[in-house]
């Protein structure tokens, strides 16, 4: 009798597991029950540094599976490639990899410069426009001038540098310019963008002045890039690209 009785505490004191529609549940003797969730081990997401590699990453490691692949520009600086998420494993999206623009140099919406300082900003963090050569010519007459005279009438900047003793220049500064500084990845055209120029006697300040615009240019820029670096992958569908 002790014998049986004992044997019937632990049956009905153990938990136990009982399975409904696919789901399995570990049920106490108190009848509380919680879903069994198996637990699941997926690679950790590759950081890359370049579109080159995750295009290459790509065609020949992750385009072989059946489902298509999907890569977003979430911003100018990161390229992200992740698959289609799987309703049978709780609606786990795999992200393979993420590709982060980490070497640019950037640029602020507001940057306030020495004119010694924006002249070699100006040759070693904007690709060539025309507005870099006439920059470079005004900051070299500016900071070569013996003494510098403003004049802001509130739509233009006029400044006159004295050379020697009798040498007066007298120019108006153009209060837009056209500048594409390196903002994203280093592998495709930088955005050209508009920027205000105010100058005092101390430093030029460029002021960013599309609103922002210039991000969605560069998304753009990177997308049709790599829609040409994975031309074969997009038109059989195997690859889906987006901003």
């Amino acid at each position: 009798m002790l014998k049986e009785f004992i044997k019937h505490i632990q049956e009905t004191t153990t938990p136990r597991t009982i399975t409904v529609d696919g789901h399995t549940f570990l049920v106490t003797s108190d009848g509380n029950a919680a879903e069994v969730v198996p637990n699941h081990y997926y690679p950790a997401t590759l950081n890359l540094n370049s579109l080159d590699a995750l295009a290459k990453l790509v065609r020949t490691e992750a385009s072989e599976d059946d489902s298509p692949l999907y890569i977003t520009i979430p911003d100018h600086l990161t390229v992200r490639c992740f698959g289609q998420f799987d309703r049978g494993d709780l609606c786990h999206r795999q992200t393979y990899y993420e590709a982060n623009a980490t070497d640019v140099p950037g640029w602020g919406s507001r940057m306030g410069l020495g004119f010694e300082e924006a002249q070699i900003a100006m040759r070693t963090r904007f690709q060539d426009t025309p507005d870099v050569l006439y920059l470079q010519k005004l900051l070299s007459d500016i900071s070569c001038g013996a003494k510098v005279t403003m004049n802001d009438n509130g739509i233009a900047t006029s400044v006159v540098t004295q050379k020697g003793v009798a040498l007066q220049t007298n120019e108006a500064i153009r209060p837009i310019v056209t500048l594409r500084p390196y903002r994203t990845f280093q592998e495709v055209a930088q955005p050209e963008s508009p920027f205000l120029i105010r100058v005092n006697e101390r430093q030029i300040n460029f002021i960013e002045a599309d609103g922002g615009m210039w991000k969605l240019t560069a998304r753009e820029t990177v997308k049709a890039h790599l829609e040409q670096l994975l031309a074969d992958e997009v038109a059989c569908g195997a690859v889906v690209i987006a901003l």
